[in-house]
């Protein structure tokens, strides 16, 4: 299955800037810096792989750039790739080197925290080009980008040919998918501190990877 607005076609990565962008949930920004159970940045590989990816980065933006782009370019998108198992915790991402748009930002979260770059959670609710009148969440990533006190877009859902999004620190905003308010999509209003609990739940409890794909939420 491929989520994709009826724009898309048009322009293979979406440029987002100005109003309907999320916002935090919380001014705390420590609270995007949290290691938990599925951002759990503080485990070994997490660490160790963060280290490796930013050695010889000199600048604030190279940083984020090389994180960014190994989520992007080497974690392989489970819809474009033999998946059997559903991925969630950043360091499960990482072992199993698959996810979906949500597991990639588990993983990319989790590499940008360990960095000390305070990360959050965004959804898109687009149209599911597979079932017609239905939703779908796409999942992706803000960063608090402390030279501009604000928060920037990321989405490293990558994998797919004519999408190709990159890391820019000021709008617009280069993301997969843009939603189309005249086909009833949006973004969710907020940055959220921690990946939805439905989400969680489908990746941790289904029983296999179809069973995931048959459920896919398309709301928090």
């Amino acid at each position: 299955m491929k989520v994709v607005p009826r724009s898309a076609g048009k322009r293979p990565v979406a440029e987002v800037s100005g109003q309907g962008l999320p916002e935090p949930e919380s001014d705390d920004l420590g609270r995007y810096l949290e290691d938990t159970i599925t951002i759990d940045w503080q485990t070994p590989t997490v660490m160790t792989l963060g280290k490796s990816l930013l050695e010889g980065c000199e600048s604030a933006e190279g940083r984020v750039r090389a994180l960014f782009e190994y989520v992007r370019d080497e974690i392989d998108h489970s819809f474009d790739v033999p998946a059997e198992i559903a991925t969630c915790s950043a360091s499960e991402v990482l072992r199993e080197g698959t996810g979906l748009c949500y597991a990639k930002s588990h993983l990319l979260a989790g590499l940008l925290r360990f960095a000390g770059f305070p990360t959050g959670f965004c959804y898109a609710r687009l149209a599911n080009a597979d079932r017609p009148g239905k939703f779908v969440l796409h999942g992706f990533n803000a960063i608090y980008w402390g030279p501009s006190e604000a928060w920037i877009f990321v989405d490293p859902r990558g994998n797919l040919e004519g999408i190709h999004s990159e890391a820019r620190f000021g709008a617009p905003f280069s993301l997969a998918y843009a939603p189309d308010p005249e086909q009833g999509e949006s973004f969710l209003p907020f940055i959220y501190r921690r990946p939805g609990k439905r989400i969680i739940d489908l990746l941790e409890r289904a029983p296999d990877f179809a069973a995931v794909r048959r459920n896919l939420p398309d709301q928090l």
